[in-house]
């Protein structure tokens, strides 16, 4: 124990060149964009349910959880509930739409549904929003293998960064969802390996850890105070995450891209059931081993350094409390749910970047080959976008708050364009896009100027487009009735249009 050893560094090579091997593999069965962008559209629900699983978590979940609990408790925790209360949302509002439109990224409703400009605009917030997340992952899991391993932070980004994206470029959406698959299995068995060894130090009595942690604070779970300035309280946990969530789960092109893979309708609806079935339990483990974690500290003080930074807990604890072999296992997890999150967010960003502009704007009537090829270098491209992202996002504060504050500042704002599209005849492209903007504006005045909690941003953003965006809809002309057949709720089926107007 107390440091990284030859049998932790063969487990981690193994786990590193398996994955690029695994996900490089796939290449091979590709013969245009649709096969390299959407698997051919053939995936079964349970590996794109684990997918979808494994791309919501990363470094910033094992991390993240881990830090927050070590340095304050678990009001986090709430913010697990609003998954399974926004999959019935996720199933009525979206799933049916993007399906029966047959399309490659969810942009292209809104161009059906509004106009070019309306679809450039969210197709641009998302490529930012995942940028900004993606930079996020790699920061987080290189502070982890940094302190491990005593790698330089830069080295160990750069290695994340760039080799994920060779597999990802090489083998396209298959080879990231049964990498995905893989990776899942790796990081989930690293939180039970953390979970055992602390239960072993404690003599397995699980009241003790709950008691430690319980008397120092650690396990408060609620703070009903209504006060907005308040960075952490029930109300906006939920709320924040309830609107997080639906907009990942709902209009995040990362995820739907994962819904677009599956085979037939009925398969994609179970994927989003099946991810919410495993999310809940993995999610409720991570938080309940983090508590350990805090508890095994708190009985091991003289372990921890003077100056110890709360965001390397975990790997500190990798480092000095499991045994070699173990411990690679471990940060081959860490590295796992991030790899995931970076293949999927790379892909996905590529997808935009394709369909929503290259080819329509440079290349519309391209041969399928030269598509594909156009593809895997825009993934080797944004791979190294994200990578040096990485080198620089630490600047926006820890791990935790940076996750929290790009996805608040522009989920909300997204989700509410797609909703005003879905639910409402009277949003027309005009009032969409000014109101989209204002509330953009708000948000942002909002987040630098006052002290209101960030997990508020993305019901802020939310509640002002709609609101706006309907108001300034009032002001330009109507839309006609067949142009809006299928692309509304209840006006026509969902996704599918008439002959008349297809």
């Amino acid at each position: 124990m107390g440091h990284f050893g030859t049998i932790d560094w063969v487990v981690l090579a193994a786990y590193f060149l398996g994955s690029i091997a695994l996900g490089s593999y796939f290449g091979r069965r590709q013969h245009d964009a649709e096969d390299y962008l959407l698997a051919g559209r053939k995936m079964s629900w349970l590996p794109v349910a684990i997918s979808i699983m494994a791309t919501n978590t990363s470094a910033v979940s094992y991390m993240g959880v881990a830090a927050y609990i070590y340095k304050q408790n678990l009001m986090l925790y709430p913010n697990i509930i609003t998954l399974v209360l926004i999959t019935p949302l996720v199933l009525y509002l979206f799933v049916n739409f993007y399906y029966n439109l047959k399309v490659y990224t969810a942009y292209e409703y809104l161009e059906r549904r509004f106009n070019p400009l309306v679809r450039s605009i969210a197709s641009v917030l998302f490529i930012f929003l995942r940028l900004c997340w993606l930079a996020t992952m790699i920061y987080a899991t290189s502070i982890a293998l940094a302190e491990i391993t005593g790698i330089s932070q830069v080295y160990c980004s750069l290695a994340l960064g760039l080799g994920t994206a060779i597999y990802t470029t090489l083998g396209g959406m298959e080879g990231v969802i049964w990498t995905d698959v893989a990776q899942a299995a790796v990081f989930i068995a690293g939180i039970f390996l953390i979970g055992i060894y602390v239960l072993m130090d404690f003599g397995w009595d699980i009241g003790q850890i709950y008691a430690v942690a319980d008397a120092a604070g650690r396990t408060r779970m609620a703070d009903w105070s209504f006060d907005p300035s308040i960075d952490i309280t029930v109300w906006s946990v939920v709320s924040g995450y309830a609107v997080i969530n639906l907009a990942s789960y709902g209009v995040d092109q990362v995820v739907l891209q994962r819904y677009f893979t599956a085979k037939n309708l009925e398969t994609s609806r179970r994927s989003v059931i099946a991810n919410a079935c495993i999310d809940f339990p993995t999610s409720t483990l991570l938080f309940a081993v983090s508590v350990g974690i805090f508890s095994y500290f708190h009985k091991h003080a003289s372990q921890l350094p003077a100056d110890f930074n709360a965001d390397r807990v975990l790997p500190y604890f990798v480092i000095t409390a499991l045994p070699q072999g173990v411990a690679g296992l471990v940060i081959a997890g860490i590295m796992a749910a991030t790899m995931s999150s970076i293949s999927s967010g790379v892909n996905s960003i590529t997808t935009a970047s394709l369909v929503d502009f290259y080819q329509r704007f440079f290349r519309p009537e391209a041969p399928a080959q030269h598509y594909l090829g156009v593809s895997r270098w825009m993934s080797l491209f944004w791979g190294v976008v994200a990578t040096v992202m990485g080198l620089f996002v630490s600047r926006l504060g820890t791990v935790l708050e940076i996750s929290a504050k790009t996805n608040s500042f522009f989920t909300g704002i997204l989700l509410g364009i797609f909703l005003l599209g879905i639910l409402t005849k009277r949003a027309n492209w005009q009032g969409t896009s000014i109101g989209a903007m204002v509330s953009l504006l708000v948000v942002i005045y909002t987040g630098t100027f006052t002290k209101t909690s960030f997990f508020l941003y993305a019901p802020l953003g939310l509640g002002l487009t709609m609101v706006l965006g309907y108001l300034f809809s009032l002001a330009f002309p109507v839309m006609s009735p067949e142009s809006l057949r299928g692309l509304v709720k209840g006006h026509g089926e969902d996704g599918v249009r008439s002959e008349a107007v297809a």
